[in-house]
C-alpha cells in the first residue's frame, strides 16, 4: 500500500490531465528546473538549462483561474460564518469564522488553487536539438529530466487524510460571514484550531509551485531519439525501464527499475 505522499502524487497525476504533483507542495520550482525524481516521486532540482547553456522560451496565461484536485467522497467542508451555530464536535464557537473538514475515509485530499497561472516552455524543438548533442558528448545526465509546464499559484491549501475518522478545525482571524470565507484565502489568516487524526496540511500559503510536467531524453529501439513527456508509471506489475527511456543508448547495459509504488 503507498503512503500518503505517493497516493497524493498518484492521485493528482490522475486527475490533472498528467501534471505530476510538487512533493512537498512547499517545494519552490522554476520553468527550466533540471531535476531528478527519487523512488517515491519526489523532485529534487539538480541544475538549470540556463545554467548548462540555453535559454527557455517560456509563455505563460494571460489570465489567472481557480482549480479543485480534491478526492471527492468522504471529505465535508462546512463553513462557519461567524454568528452561525457551530458545527458538532468543532472547536469553533458561536463568534468564530472558519471551517471544519471531516475526513471519514482514508487516502483523502483537499487540493485547492487560486489565482494560478500555467508556465511552459515553448522552444522544446530547439532544447531538444542542444539535449542530443550534449548527451552525444557525454555531457548530460540520463536521469535528468526538464521541468517543462509549471503552475504557479497565488494560494492553496493542500490536506492529506492519511486515516479516515480525521478532522481539522481552521480558524480565521477575522469575524467575517460565511460569504466571505475561501478555504484558499490567505487573508483570512486560518490557522488550524483542532485537529484529530493523522494530516498533512498546508494552509492558504502563497506563492505555491504545486504542478508541474516533466521531460525527458528516450531512445527508443525504433526511431529517433528525442524529448518526450515522462509519465507516471501505470503498471501494476514491477517496471523495468531499459534503454528505450531516459536517454539510454542501447550498446549501455544499465537498466532502472521502478517498483510498484515508484512514480
Amino acid at each position: 500500500m503507498s503512503n500518503p505522499s505517493q497516493f497524493y502524487l498518484k492521485h493528482i497525476n490522475a486527475t490533472s490531465s498528467g501534471f505530476r504533483a510538487t512533493w512537498d507542495p512547499g517545494l519552490p520550482l522554476k520553468i527550466g528546473d533540471i531535476v531528478k525524481l527519487d523512488s517515491f516521486g519526489a523532485v529534487n532540482v539538480y541544475n538549470s538549462l540556463e545554467k548548462v547553456g540555453i535559454v527557455p522560451e517560456v509563455r505563460t496565461d494571460e489570465s489567472t483561474t481557480d482549480l479543485d484536485y480534491s478526492s471527492g467522497s468522504g471529505i465535508t467542508i462546512t463553513v462557519k460564518g461567524a454568528g452561525a451555530a457551530p458545527v458538532t464536535g468543532s472547536v469553533l464557537t458561536d463568534a468564530d469564522a472558519g471551517f471544519n473538514l471531516q475526513f471519514t475515509t482514508e487516502k483523502s485530499i483537499v487540493f485547492k488553487i487560486a489565482g494560478y497561472k500555467t508556465h511552459q516552455i515553448i522552444n522544446l524543438g530547439e532544447i531538444e536539438s542542444f539535449l542530443l548533442a550534449k548527451n552525444k558528448n557525454g555531457d548530460w545526465d540520463k536521469s535528468w529530466l526538464i521541468v517543462t509546464h509549471l503552475i504557479v499559484a497565488d494560494t492553496a491549501t493542500i490536506i492529506i487524510a492519511d486515516k479516515g475518522n480525521a478532522s481539522i478545525d481552521l480558524h480565521a482571524k477575522a469575524a467575517v460571514g460565511a460569504g466571505q470565507l475561501k478555504i484558499t484565502d490567505a487573508s483570512l489568516g486560518l490557522t488550524v484550531a483542532r485537529e484529530t487524526g493523522s494530516t498533512v496540511n498546508f494552509i492558504a500559503q502563497n506563492g505555491l509551485t504545486p504542478l508541474y510536467k516533466v521531460m525527458g531524453l528516450k531512445n527508443p529501439i525504433f526511431g529517433k531519439a528525442h524529448l518526450d513527456v515522462r509519465e507516471l508509471s501505470k503498471s501494476k506489475e514491477n517496471e523495468t525501464l531499459s534503454f528505450m527511456e531516459v536517454g539510454l543508448d542501447s550498446s549501455e547495459p544499465d537498466m532502472l527499475t521502478i517498483e510498484e509504488d515508484d512514480l
